[in-house]
């Protein structure tokens, strides 16, 4: 019995061995490689197994059951990288915030999940936050100028609403948009709303440019794709961060010397000797001259100190599953003429938070209001007048101010003048209070997730965007005592919205660990909406009542009200083996209301390839090539979007207007059921490597063909109609791109970097509508001919002024010199609008905690007519309006060599107005320093700080003699010139 007794006893001890032997008990903590903090509610899950907790207020845990078997944990945590540890008895785990895997990282915008920049088969390329941050430019798009190789930004005007026009890899179409298409956050929306978003919001942007990256946008990416992302929430323990800045703005380029009084009395009576003899003119010259009356009305006009301000806040965090990042912004700019600024505010929530481990859901929301002004003077009768034409034409004798003559003959000035009566035009400045204007805009941009997964590696996501404004204008001209002028008023508004809704479901799993499979299949609908109203009345007799209702003499109202959709289905498959061949393809077919009821519907499609040679075994002993890439795609991509947007191209309308006094109808447009999108096919190969650890190279070929260009027909006049839209027409662009950069230094406390990109671009027209080889634009220098690149000037060639009598000499179309002008003698000049080359450079140094960041962009071979110079170099306005000084050397004796003709001799539109508007531009320069952080500790809550220097266009060189060689046009005439910028801010992080 005591035998049995014991052997009971021994297998019970056994027994429970067997258990104790098959669990483990883990301890450990979770901190945060950012500031060492604990990591509150972090997961922590046994790999392969259901076993888990989370980590307390001290970033603590406890596992009293992990099998034995077990090898490995995963620790989690929303805005920070996910991390595997071996198990042992206690473990120390240390998590880096999701933010520094961002040079890797590429957010690929509305479809799918991220991905690595390196594992992109397409064509892309990425710019950090820290190359639009702080910069005093409203638009943060104007910072993008050079950054990217083969992405042309321009901003054409100095007024702090301006907007910018963006290129990439060249013009696409000639009647529809060559503007990318825009993502933000995951959401399309316009262009347009750039200036309504802070750009210290947003994280970083990434610009697709080939078929393999952009083609699953289908319809909307033929221009390529630029994906912007706003800033999420990191750290462990919430971060406030306070930013101040304060600037001035300058004109950026100052090119013309208008003549003074006595140059331009003297002009004037070269050019027409009766002035010698005139009294009035003598009078005028006498008196001028006399008592100094020279007026700059550059000087008067021109501010060189107008202000910026710009208050930053925001509140980044992670807590309990619930990543955010809060802001508000103040933005508050002059511009350097009279009647233009912005003031903007702006607030932002981005907010997402896992529900459970299979639910997470988050909204991202953006508001902005803004107030401008721009100042195109409206009312005054003429289209020329503003103050940048006004400035360089305003003769030098007449004066702001009214000239008082005092008693012992010398003048003092009184009050400011309302009418500039030696030239008969009203003073900027009392428009501004005779006229005033009120423009505002309040925009809400932003979406809303639900995302699911079901089972591992499947995530089913709906998302709902919106892209709305609301604008208002209100308009007086005040009653004026000047020729009994009697008041009017105006308003309108226009109100916009976009709603987007995608729906996708993606699969990624791996076989083997080797073969990486990615399938996403999707389906999205945008709904587009527009109306405006507006009323104006004139006969406003009394300045105190300027509302519409105190006009007696009402007009006739404007209404408009106008929709559109599109619907798309799409799918996308990605598959690389050991991370080292990669393929990609995807498909997408669109359908929208705007195109012939024929052929609403196209699809779109693109394959790619790229092989990583790095990761081939022969490699492994090439100490000194840390990667090499070799990339392949082709592929389609559509464009619908038509230049001046129309909303139905395709329909006939019907239009509304008076005869004899009774309404009627017409038509108003042609209809055409086959109109359809315009299309384009997309070759790209590129290549990319990192040498010696320090060198980096990207270099791409492109080849882009566009068919079924969207184009306006010119129509018989005995259609009753002067054009209509049509696909007809075709083109390519060819170039290729480079981006190289390099670590000069690269240590801990001592860092400095270049880096440069180059851009070519060959375009040319291959087909045209009707059959016919070319097309001359009427009264633009513009022609479409086959064969020749879209955009080159077309003009009658200027070839200088004969020093034997001073007239001017052209060539016909055989070569031949001639004094007779004739448009008929008007060919191709080689001079193109669109430049065909661009790039960018750029510097960056670092040493402990003092930093300078320098970059500039370049375009050459731009052209442009100086439209300003037909009248301020054109003897014909002399008594009328300035001249430049450059008429100084105006021709007046035989055998006097000059490019100024004579006075008789009239100026035409010919090559002598086509300037190089070629230029190099410091586009930005960022000095700043950061503090000490053993400095800030002793603070307690000072985590950070630094104060920074900017600066904007500081240094322009260029040839050219207009307002600014940046504006994107063919012709330039009355331009806001562009400005430079100075501004000095500091940063605050608690």
């Amino acid at each position: 019995m005591k035998r049995k007794f014991m052997l009971l006893l021994t297998c019970l001890f056994i027994g429970i061995g067997l258990v104790t032997a098959q669990v483990t008990k883990v301890t450990g903590t979770v901190i945060s490689e950012e500031d060492g903090l604990p990591v509150v509610g972090a997961s922590i899950l046994v790999k392969g197994t259901a076993v888990g907790t989370v980590t307390d207020m001290d970033g603590k845990f406890q596992l009293p059951n992990v099998p034995s078997s077990a090898k490995t944990l995963v620790i989690s945590f929303i805005g920070m990288e996910n991390k595997e540890v071996p198990i042992k008895p206690s473990v120390k785990v240390t998590l880096k915030p999701m933010t520094e895997l961002l040079s890797e990282v590429l957010v690929t915008g509305t479809y799918g999940s991220a991905k690595k920049l390196g594992s992109m088969v397409g064509s892309v390329a990425a710019v950090k936050s820290e190359k639009i941050a702080n910069r005093p430019s409203a638009n943060f798009a104007d910072a993008l100028q050079g950054q990217v190789a083969g992405l042309q930004v321009f901003t054409s005007s100095g007024e702090p609403s301006e907007g910018v026009s963006m290129r990439l890899r060249g013009i696409g179409s000639i009647n529809s948009s060559s503007e990318p298409l825009f993502i933000l956050d995951g959401a399309p929306i316009s262009s347009g709303a750039f200036s309504a978003i802070n750009p210290n919001d947003i994280e970083n942007l990434t610009i697709l440019k080939d078929a393999s990256s952009t083609s699953i946008y289908g319809s909307r990416a033929a221009n390529g794709v630029i994906v912007i992302t706003t800033k999420r929430g990191k750290g462990v323990k919430p971060t406030v961060t306070i930013k101040g800045q304060y600037g001035i703005s300058q004109r950026a380029v100052e090119n013309i010397t208008l003549m003074n009084s006595e140059q331009y009395f003297n002009f004037c009576e070269t050019v027409n000797p009766n002035y010698k003899t005139n009294e009035a003119f003598q009078a005028n010259k006498e008196f001028a001259l006399k008592h100094g009356i020279s007026t700059d009305w550059y000087d008067y006009f021109f501010k060189d100190n107008a202000p910026t301000y710009q208050l930053d806040a925001s509140i980044t965090g992670v807590a309990n599953n619930t990543n955010y990042f809060i802001s508000a912004s103040h933005y508050d700019a002059e511009g350097i003429e009279p009647a233009s600024g912005m003031k903007r505010e702006t607030v932002r929530s981005n907010i997402d938070t896992k529900v459970s481990d299979w639910f997470r859901v988050g909204l991202n929301l953006g508001l902005s209001y803004e107030d401008f002004e721009t100042n195109g003077f409206a009312g005054t009768g003429n289209s020329w007048y503003n103050v940048a034409t006004l400035s360089k034409w305003a003769i030098p004798y007449e004066t702001p101010y009214e000239i008082i003559e005092n008693a012992d003959g010398s003048i003092s000035y009184g009050k400011r003048k309302n009418i500039l009566d030696k030239i008969g035009l009203w003073n900027p400045y009392y428009l501004l209070e005779n006229q005033p204007t009120e423009k505002n805009k309040i925009r809400l941009y932003g979406n809303a997730f639900e995302e699911i997964t079901p089972i591992k590696g499947l995530t089913i996501r709906a998302a709902q965007a919106i892209d709305a404004f609301d604008y208002r204008y209100r308009y007086v001209s005040l009653p004026a005592d000047y020729n009994n002028q009697k008041g009017s008023a105006s308003e309108s508004f226009q109100r916009y919205s976009s709603f987007t809704f995608t729906n996708t479901a993606e699969y990624k799993f791996s076989i083997n660990e080797m073969h990486n499979i990615s399938a996403l299949v999707g389906q999205e609908s945008i709904i587009y909406n527009g109306s405006s109203f507006g009323a104006s009345v004139d006969n406003i007799t009394d300045g105190r009542l300027p509302m519409l209702s105190n006009g007696t003499i009402p007009k006739q109202p404007s209404a408009s009200k106008k929709k559109k959709v599109m619907n798309s289905y799409f799918s996308r498959l990605e598959y690389n083996f050991g991370e080292k061949y990669f393929f990609d393809a995807s498909f997408r077919t669109d359908g929208s209301s705007i195109f012939g009821r024929d052929n609403r519907w196209a699809s779109f499609f693109s394959v790619g390839t790229m092989w990583n040679v790095s990761k081939e075994a022969f490699m492994e002993d090439i100490d000194w090539l840390k990667d090499l890439k070799v990339k392949f795609s082709y592929g389609t991509t559509g464009n619908s979007a038509f230049d001046g947007d129309p909303y139905y191209p395709s329909l006939g309308l019907v239009g509304t207007g008076k005869y004899n006094g009774d309404q009627t109808f017409y038509i108003s447009s042609v209809q055409n059921d086959g109109l359809t999108w315009e299309k384009q096919k997309t070759i790209n190969i590129g290549l990319s490597a990192r040498l010696f650890d320090r060198l980096d190279i990207d270099l791409a070929y492109y080849d882009k063909k566009t068919t079924d260009m969207l184009m306006t027909i010119p129509y018989s006049y005995t259609t009753g109609h002067s054009s209509g839209w049509g696909n007809i027409g075709s083109m390519f662009n060819r170039g290729f791109e480079a981006t190289v950069s390099y670590d000069i230094i690269n240590r801990r406390n001592l860092q400095w970097s270049v880096s440069a990109n180059i851009n070519y671009n060959k375009n040319q027209i291959t087909e045209l509508f009707g059959g016919r080889d070319e097309y001359v634009v009427a009264n633009t220098g513009i022609k479409y001919q086959v064969g020749m690149p879209y955009g080159e000037l077309y003009y009658v060639r200027w070839v200088g002024v004969d020093p034997a009598d001073g007239q001017q000499i052209w060539l016909d179309k055989d070569g031949n010199e001639t004094k007779t002008y004739s448009e008929d003698n008007a060919v191709f000049t080689g001079k193109q609008r669109y430049a065909p080359w661009a790039g960018g450079f750029s510097t960056s140094f670092f040493w402990k905690g003092f930093s300078i960041n320098a970059d500039f962009s370049y375009v050459l071979g731009k052209y442009t007519i100086n439209n300003d110079a037909f009248f301020y170099n054109n003897p014909n306005f002399a008594g009328q309006l300035n001249q430049s000084t450059d008429m100084l050397d105006m021709w007046t004796t035989p055998g006097q060599v000059t490019n100024i003709p004579a006075a008789n001799s009239e100026l035409r539109f010919d090559t002598h107005l086509i300037e190089n508007a070629s230029f190099l531009r410091l586009k930005n320069l960022t000095i700043g320093y950061t503090l000490p952080e053993n400095w800030l500790h002793k603070t307690g809550f000072i985590k950070g700080a630094r104060i920074f220097a900017v600066g904007r266009n500081l240094l322009t060189v260029t040839n050219y003699t207009g307002a600014d060689p940046e504006v994107d046009s063919n012709l330039q005439l009355g331009k806001y010139p562009n400005t430079k910028q100075f501004t000095i801010g500091a940063e605050l992080t608690f």
